[in-house]
């Protein structure tokens, strides 16, 4: 099946964006160009490194207007939206061919474990999905 091309093919890619923003209080900040918080960006370079998956890509990698970042993946009708925020908080929006849900987490080993069953779900991984999601509410 025949796949449009990502702006982040590899993980190497997405961490090379992240390592493009400047960070938070830099001199290169400007309204147009915010910086992003340092807390932010390594919760988020672990999210991304622990939940990378070569068959379902990132869509976009942004900073928040408050120093935070936003990964979004779209697939088939799915898309994922995770925002890492300055204040040690993930927020999800999983919108699905069959409903919409949003919640948030508070630690790193939780927000991983979401977001790969958000992105083994969005891949038909339905086995894999359903164990990490148990495992994430155990």
């Amino acid at each position: 099946m025949p796949t449009a091309a990502s702006a982040y093919p590899t993980l190497a890619h997405g961490l090379a964006t992240l390592d493009a923003f400047p960070i938070a209080g830099a001199l290169q900040i400007s309204p147009d160009q915010p910086g992003v918080d340092f807390d932010a960006l390594e919760r988020a370079r672990t999210v991304l490194v622990q939940s990378w998956r070569n068959d379902l890509t990132p869509e976009e990698i942004t900073v928040t207007p408050q120093g935070g970042l936003t990964i979004s993946w779209r697939r088939g009708g799915w898309a994922l939206e995770l925002t890492v925020d300055p204040f040690a908080l993930s927020a999800f929006r999983l919108d699905s061919p069959s409903k919409m849900v949003e919640w948030t987490r508070a630690g790193a080993d939780a927000t991983i474990a979401d977001a790969k069953a958000a992105l083994a779900a969005m891949a038909g991984d339905k086995a894999a999905a359903a164990a990490r999601a148990q495992q994430a509410t155990a």
